[in-house]
């Protein structure tokens, strides 16, 4: 998806880390540039450029924008956003300088429509575990989003990658990779767990036990009897 929007750039020096921190304080993020006829350079760009940009796009690594650097523009695409774990905010950018007339990688969202439909028939639920693919085309022929129509489908059944037309570009996930599918509610009846256990007295085997007295005789014999 091309699309005629500009991003402003500025060119970065490798400095230290407490210069970096004092840039990203001002409101600007690290990022590079590399690509078609560009050596790689270090950039940097407005946070809030970058995070407009992720709210107002919904497949911002699918789309073509024109990158300013200086006096010089050029159609690139963001490779990829690196965010904070903790706070998920970008925390640098990689842009992908590209030719409008050969074919590029890039990740485009899957967007569900009958989502009603199917719930209401089926009384099941939808699973939907792959949320964007990747996919190989030209850059005027890159979908905003892939849409999928789920409102036939029924329990046990799925749309795999195969599944999807592909006419202008190409899925470069397994064919049988699994995008979405329909479940049962309905939950298995597991065995009730027992909440104490039996206590189970150990048997006890009763064993004779002989003993032994010693009797010793007046006249200094040793005498021997047993009680059983």
């Amino acid at each position: 998806m091309v699309q005629e929007i500009d991003i402003l750039v500025e060119q970065r020096e490798i400095k230290t880390k407490g210069y970096l921190k004092q840039m990203r304080q001002k409101g600007y993020i690290p990022a590079i540039v590399y690509g078609v006829k560009i050596k790689p350079v270090n950039l940097w760009v407005r946070y809030k450029i970058l995070n407009d940009l992720i709210t107002k796009i919904s497949s911002i690594e699918g789309t073509v924008f024109n990158l300013k650097l200086k006096d010089k523009e050029y159609p690139a695409i963001i490779k990829e956003i690196q965010k904070d774990p903790v706070t998920d905010k970008p925390i640098h950018v990689d842009f992908q300088v590209i030719s409008l007339k050969e074919k590029i990688e890039v990740k485009v969202p899957i967007k569900l429509v009958g989502e009603e439909t199917v719930l209401k028939l089926t009384g099941g639920m939808i699973d939907f575990p792959v949320r964007e693919v990747k996919i190989k085309c030209m850059p005027k022929d890159i979908p905003a989003y892939i849409e999928l129509d789920v409102s036939n489908l029924k329990i046990g059944q799925a749309i795999t990658v195969k599944d999807i037309p592909q006419e202008k570009f190409t899925i470069l996930e397994s064919p049988d990779t699994i995008i979405v599918h329909i479940l049962s509610k309905k939950v298995e009846e597991v065995a009730p767990v027992e909440t104490a256990a039996t206590v189970q007295e150990p048997e006890v085997i009763a064993r004779g036990k002989k003993e032994k007295e010693v009797e010793v005789s007046t006249g200094g014999s040793e005498k021997s009897t047993e009680k059983k």
